[in-house]
């Protein structure tokens, strides 16, 4: 079955241009295609693209809002980057920048070539015919969703 990552981490996502996720980038690698500051889109917790980002009043340092949440359940208004004791705030702004993103699918190696922004990305993977599927009849074959009719 394809990747899934699940809601409550940050994005694992290809950008148009690149030709790997961003979960498997380069350390070295400071851009993502189109000149895109990794740095500034990814959390300093999952180290994948913000979701829900919120931002550390005082030190300025963001993170996936429940990425922070479950860290603050070990260790209590703390920022985990310089231990300082932090409000947080959520970043409206930088959401609606991360959600106008251009991405391709997570299925573009099975053929897919839907490329749009993250926002559609959801909508986008209940439909695709490229997502792999457990087979409805239980062989125990993951196909390709536009197979299974011809697999039946």
């Amino acid at each position: 079955m394809a990747s899934f990552n699940p809601k409550q981490f940050g994005y694992n996502v290809t950008f148009v241009g690149e030709e790997k996720k961003t979960s498997v980038l380069n350390s070295d690698q400071k851009e993502f295609a189109g000149g895109i500051d990794k740095d500034d889109i990814t959390c300093a917790i999952c180290h994948l693209i913000l979701r829900d980002p919120v931002q550390a009043v005082d030190c300025g340092h963001r993170f996936c809002k429940n990425c922070i949440s479950q860290f603050h359940q070990t260790n209590p208004a703390k920022c985990p980057m310089d231990w300082k004791t932090i409000q947080i705030f959520p970043d409206i702004g930088k959401k609606r920048e991360i959600l106008n993103l251009q991405i391709r699918c997570q299925n573009h190696e099975e053929g897919c070539d839907w490329q749009n922004e993250i926002r559609e990305e959801e909508n986008h993977l209940q439909n695709c015919g490229y997502e792999r599927v457990s087979c409805e009849l239980k062989c125990g074959e993951d196909i390709l969703q536009k197979n299974m009719q011809k697999h039946l």
